[in-house]
């Protein structure tokens, strides 16, 4: 599709602005065509390597040259360049930076631009700098675009409707106050691609007068929806698991015809305990709180308390494991009982759990589980295994350094997720998929219910105790 015409205009001016992109409307096809429409190199930036890699299939799909355009997360880019002139920006030696770390990144790749030492650099660097899903920029990023804005022409796309990041010390910008006074709007995405490819656009009209409702602070209409929206009241709080098995289950998931759950993006066990009643894959965050609280206690414990603890673990990440009579057993058998059958591999590695500090039993005990049931925390499984197995071969000091450089190495590798899964708004946006299952309930924010949304293409299902809901 060619660049919108104010787009255009704005690219060939060499002007900096901004483009509000609503969430379907095809903003990275637009950002891939900027690129193949200019001449020179262009510097694309955005937030997490999944939009990198998105990015990168777009550009590929379109035939544009990798020489073409640099593309990198934000954070990447500002260490590489912080980092090659550490007297000029003042970054301390960090080799790998961690979350607390990270503004002191910033602050310094800011203060590298802002000397003006490097503008020579940047612009035989790059013509224009291209960035992603600029709502979720911290100050200290916005401060980074600002500096590069003064040496080579910088257009940011976002939608302040789905600005639904928390970095908790670390301020997100503000679209009106921040981010227009140094970017002044050029233009708005106005045509819903991920709907009208599909043939969709009674849903299309729905989400665009949804959208409009929910920046004006009014309620969601669920009365007066499409066919393709179906919303199942909670009229008895006793029918809600009866609810959401048959909103969960209205779809045969295909790779074709694929499903997600938009739980709560609060608690992880909350979407846990829904994907093993509608037997889903949960996802998880790369942090996976769950992950690092079992790595702890895993090393706190020995003998018996480890072994209980873990067995108990995996019950809640593994449909068909049985912990009590499983633990009874092993208890028995360790107390001195007279056993009539052969040990299964499990038993035999609970035992050596029992008298042996190493953390293979755990391994084996893992896959033998897995073997016997279906892992709906499957996510949390593979991360605890891989832990385990680097712990074991003295990679890392401990077992949760080793659940860290182990996630790492998944965020960089890429997530492929299931057919049919749960998860939540801030790790579902950006994607999409055929259908969705909804959960409309407080404390849900405008940003959080639009997300939500506007994820499927086909259809959505949505489970409320409200005729129209008004986000908290």
């Amino acid at each position: 599709m060619p660049v919108p015409e104010a787009i255009a205009d704005a690219v060939s001016a060499q002007k900096n602005g901004s483009v509000i992109a609503p969430a379907g409307y095809g903003k990275t096809e637009t950002i891939a065509d900027i690129v193949a429409s200019t001449t020179g190199r262009c510097l694309l930036l955005t937030h997490t390597l999944a939009g990198v890699d998105a990015l990168r299939l777009r550009l590929k799909s379109k035939g544009i040259k990798p020489e073409r355009y640099h593309l990198d997360t934000i954070a990447a880019w500002a260490l590489r360049y912080a980092s090659s002139f550490p007297k000029t920006s003042g970054l301390p030696p960090i080799t790998t930076p961690r979350g607390n770390q990270w503004p002191a990144v910033y602050q310094a790749a800011h203060q590298l631009l802002a000397s003006g030492s490097v503008d020579v650099v940047i612009r035989a660097s790059y013509s224009m700098v291209l960035v992603d899903e600029y709502q979720d920029c911290t100050i200290s990023q916005h401060e980074i675009a600002k500096a590069l804005s003064r040496t080579v022409p910088v257009i940011v796309f976002g939608d302040p409707l789905q600005g639904i990041f928390d970095f908790g010390a670390e301020t997100i910008v503000n679209w009106t106050n921040n981010v227009l006074p140094t970017f002044p709007q050029i233009d708005e995405l106005k045509t819903p691609w991920r709907w009208k490819k599909k043939g969709n656009d009674a849903l299309a009209e729905w989400l665009r007068v949804t959208r409009d409702d929910l920046q004006s602070g009014k309620a969601v209409d669920l009365q007066t929806v499409p066919s393709c929206v179906r919303v199942h009241h909670v009229k008895n709080q006793a029918l809600v698991r009866k609810l959401e098995a048959k909103a969960c289950n209205a779809v045969s998931p295909s790779p074709t015809n694929r499903l997600v759950i938009v739980g709560t993006k609060g608690s992880e066990n909350q979407r846990a305990a829904v994907a093993k009643r509608v037997r889903a894959q949960n996802v998880e965050t790369i942090e996976c709180k769950g992950l690092q609280a079992a790595c702890l206690k895993i090393e706190t414990l020995t003998g018996l308390p480890r072994l209980r603890y873990f067995v108990k673990l995996l019950s809640k990440c593994i449909v068909g494991v049985r912990p009590t009579p499983f633990l009874r057993r092993i208890e028995e058998i360790h107390n001195g009982k007279r056993i009539t059958k052969p040990l299964s591999i499990a038993e035999a590695a609970a035992l050596r759990v029992i008298t042996d500090d190493h953390l293979e039993p755990l391994t084996i005990l893992i896959d033998e589980f897995r073997k016997a049931g279906q892992a709906f925390r499957g996510e949390l499984i593979f991360a605890l295994k891989n832990s385990l197995v680097s712990r074991s071969l003295s990679e890392y000091p401990t077992l949760l350094d080793c659940a860290w450089h182990v996630q790492e190495r998944r965020r960089h590798a890429g997530r492929r997720h299931g057919y049919k899964i749960v998860t939540s708004t801030l790790l579902v946006k950006g994607l999409e998929y055929e259908n969705s299952v909804v959960f409309l309930s407080n404390p849900m924010t405008k940003e959080d219910v639009y997300v939500a949304l506007t994820r499927a293409s086909l259809r959505i299902e949505i489970v409320t105790e409200h005729i129209a809901f008004q986000p908290s």
